[in-house]
C-alpha cells in the first residue's frame, strides 16, 4: 500500500466517490471533503506525503481559496485542480499561485493517476519545476559563473532583479549545484506573510499555542531542515518579521510558537528582491543588520531588454513547454 493520501475536495458526493475508488483502485488511501471547511480540517492533519485534488468550485468557496489558504498556513502538499473545459483559464491562474496541474474532469479517468505517479517521482529528485534554460548570451553566462562559485559554499546569496527575471529559477539552480541538492528547497512568498502570520509560518506552532491551533505544524525552517530556505522578495517583510528572522540566522536557532525550547536548524538562505534594499534600509523599511546578514554574495539578474540575444531562443523554449502540456492533455473541443 502506497503511503501517499490523498484528499479528494469535491463538492458532488457521485463524482468524490467515483474519483476515490479510482484511487483507491491502485493502491492510494484517500480523504473525501465536500465543502472548504471540511477540506481544511483534514489538511490540519496532513503530512509532507499528501496530496490534494480540488474541484474549482465549491459549495463555501473554490480551489482557489483553500489553495491561497494552504500556502499561508505553510502547507506545501502537491495541489492539483480539477476542472471543465469551460474554466481552464481559471485554472491555469490557480498554477500562478502554486497549484502544480489542472485536469479536466472529462480526463480524470486517464490522466489522475499518471500525474500523481508523476508527481511522486519527481518531488523525490526535486525536479517538480520548469527546467532552466541554458542562455548563451553574454550577461547571462557571468551568472552562471557566479552560480558556480557560490553554490558550492554555505554562503547566503542575495538575488536581485526585477519581477519576471528568473530570481527564483536561479535560487534553484544554486541549490542544485549545491551539497543540499538532495534535500528540501522551500520558497517563501514573503509578501503574503503578515506579521501576525509569519512566526507560525517560519517556526511552526505547538498544540494549542493560540485560538485554533488545534494541531501542531511545522514552519518553513523545520520544512527546509538540510537543504535551502528560499525568501522570495524579502523586502516586503514587516520590521517585526525582520527582527524575529535577523534573531534565528544569528543564533542558528528557532522557538516553534507556544514551545518552551528553541531548536537549531542547520538551512542554507537564499533571498531575492525586485527593490534596492539600501534605499530601503535608509528609508528605515528594511533592517540593516539583516540585510548583512542575507548579503554574503550577490548576483544580478538582467532583464531581457538588456539580453536581446536571448530572446529568440527563450521564445523557442516556452513554445516547446506549451506544445509538451498540450499534448499530455490532449485537448479538444467539448
Amino acid at each position: 500500500m502506497d503511503k501517499t493520501r490523498i484528499i479528494v475536495v469535491e463538492d458532488n458526493i457521485v463524482y468524490c466517490q467515483y474519483v476515490c475508488n479510482l484511487l483507491m483502485r491502485e493502491g492510494y488511501s484517500t480523504v473525501q471533503a465536500y465543502h472548504l471547511s471540511t477540506a481544511k480540517k483534514h489538511l490540519q492533519q496532513a503530512t509532507d506525503d499528501d496530496i490534494v485534488v480540488s474541484d474549482l468550485r465549491l459549495p463555501d468557496g473554490n480551489g482557489i481559496d483553500l489553495l491561497r489558504w494552504m500556502r499561508k498556513e505553510g502547507k506545501l502538499q502537491p495541489f492539483i485542480i480539477m476542472t471543465d473545459y469551460a474554466e481552464v483559464h481559471t485554472a491555469v491562474e490557480s498554477m500562478k499561485l502554486g497549484s502544480l496541474d489542472y485536469i479536466p474532469k472529462q480526463l480524470v479517468e486517464d490522466k489522475l493517476v499518471p500525474l500523481i505517479r508523476s508527481i511522486q517521482k519527481e518531488r523525490q529528485v526535486g525536479l517538480r519545476r520548469m527546467p532552466m534554460f541554458a542562455r548563451d548570451g553574454s550577461a547571462f553566462q557571468k551568472i552562471m559563473h557566479r552560480i558556480r562559485l557560490v553554490a558550492v559554499t554555505d554562503m547566503s546569496v542575495m538575488i536581485f532583479g526585477e519581477n519576471g527575471t528568473g530570481k527564483e529559477h536561479i535560487a534553484h539552480h544554486l541549490h542544485d549545484k549545491s551539497k543540499r541538492s538532495g534535500k528540501p528547497f522551500v520558497a517563501v512568498d514573503c509578501g503574503s506573510l503578515t506579521k501576525e502570520l509569519a512566526p507560525s509560518a517560519f517556526f511552526g506552532h505547538v498544540k494549542g499555542a493560540f485560538t485554533g491551533a488545534d494541531s501542531a505544524k511545522k514552519g518553513y525552517f523545520h520544512e527546509a531542515e538540510g537543504g535551502t530556505l528560499f525568501l522570495d522578495e524579502v523586502g516586503n517583510l514587516a520590521l517585526e518579521t525582520q527582527q524575529m528572522l535577523l534573531r534565528a540566522i544569528q543564533e542558528r536557532l528557532y522557538r516553534p510558537v507556544g514551545d518552551k525550547a528553541d531548536r537549531s536548524f542547520n538551512v542554507r538562505i537564499i533571498a531575492a528582491t525586485n527593490e534596492d534594499l539600501e534605499v530601503a534600509v535608509n528609508e528605515k523599511r528594511f533592517r540593516q543588520d539583516l540585510l548583512y546578514r542575507l548579503h554574503d554574495f550577490v548576483i544580478t539578474v538582467p532583464p531581457l531588454r538588456d539580453c536581446q540575444e536571448d530572446i529568440m531562443p527563450l521564445a523557442e523554449f516556452f513554445r516547446d513547454i506549451a506544445n509538451k502540456q498540450c499534448e499530455r492533455f490532449q485537448f479538444r473541443s467539448p
